[in-house]
């Protein structure tokens, strides 16, 4: 095990009533046609990882141990997808889940994928199992309506609050839970929990731009972060659900967490951290999802 530094910022007010920042990307309440003709194939193929995890394998010593687990490329969830923005330098990504509401249109990332240091994204698409072959959109794009984090995350950048919320509009009349389905968002889980955590790692490193996705045991890092050791989680990955008693039929679950938190995630491919999930996070779900 690699002894780390813990995160410099503690958790301020923890455990209390969390203050929401929200931001309104496209309140129309359906997909947005300007934003949608702005991520045409070709742009979305060209967008470059958001997130600051390596775009390179690790080297040395830290980065080949052989009994660490490499993720693999699969077809995919169609709860788990890219989420492409716009943030002030360039076109991006990261990734983004489904989550149960009772309006069924709400999407799980990381804090610094909403909110970053150029402030809110914009021209936000969420593609669920989205590959680059032929612009792939198996289930379409949904316009981000509203963004939501912890107004702690938004003034500190506070590691242990590197979460949000995305209210994603109509296609067709439809929520998007009512078409791909949604994991079940759960608090309160502890430090060590089986799970399968889902991404879109950096397009040179994955299969035809097809997810990966890893079997692996999490771990308590600091009070309020977790992480596992998977080779793979390449930039791209921020965002991607932890997700426990994962169903191989329904390819959903439990999510107890996304890549972010501490280092935004980690700084080695084969590490990967997140924010425990709490009643901090649930109290910005329960705000989130009255519009979502």
């Amino acid at each position: 095990m690699v002894a780390v530094a813990g995160p410099a910022l503690a958790r301020s007010g923890h455990g209390g009533g969390t203050s929401v920042s929200v931001q309104a990307d496209d309140p129309y309440g359906v997909s947005d046609p300007a934003t949608l003709a702005f991520w045409t194939p070709k742009r979305m193929a060209a967008a470059t990882p958001l997130d600051g995890r390596p775009t390179q394998a690790a080297s040395g010593k830290m980065g080949v141990a052989s009994s660490r687990p490499t993720a693999k490329t699969w077809t995919g969830s169609p709860v788990v997808g890219a989420l492409f923005l716009s943030n002030g330098s360039g076109s991006h990504y990261c990734t983004a889940s489904v989550v149960s509401t009772p309006k069924k249109s709400l999407i799980l990332t990381a804090g610094h994928c909403l909110y970053g240091t150029n402030g809110w994204a914009k021209n936000i698409v969420f593609v669920p199992r989205y590959s680059k072959t032929k612009g792939a959109r198996p289930y379409g794009a949904w316009t981000v309506k509203y963004m939501y984090v912890d107004s702690r995350w938004k003034k500190k950048r506070d590691p242990d609050l590197d979460f949000g919320f995305a209210v994603v509009g109509t296609r067709n009349g439809k929520p998007i839970a009512s078409v791909v389905g949604a994991n079940r968002l759960v608090i309160n889980q502890g430090y060590t929990n089986r799970v399968r955590v889902i991404g879109y790692p950096m397009k040179k490193y994955s299969s035809v731009d097809k997810p990966i996705y890893c079997n692996v045991t999490t771990h308590k890092a600091f009070k309020y972060q977790i992480y596992f050791d998977c080779n793979g989680f390449y930039g791209g990955t921020s965002g991607s659900p932890w997700i426990k008693n994962y169903n191989t039929t329904t390819r959903r679950g439990d999510v107890l967490g996304v890549i972010g938190g501490y280092q935004e995630g980690g700084k080695y491919d084969w590490r990967s951290y997140a924010s425990v999930f709490d009643k901090d996070v649930n109290n910005l779900f329960t705000t989130a999802k009255k519009h979502g």
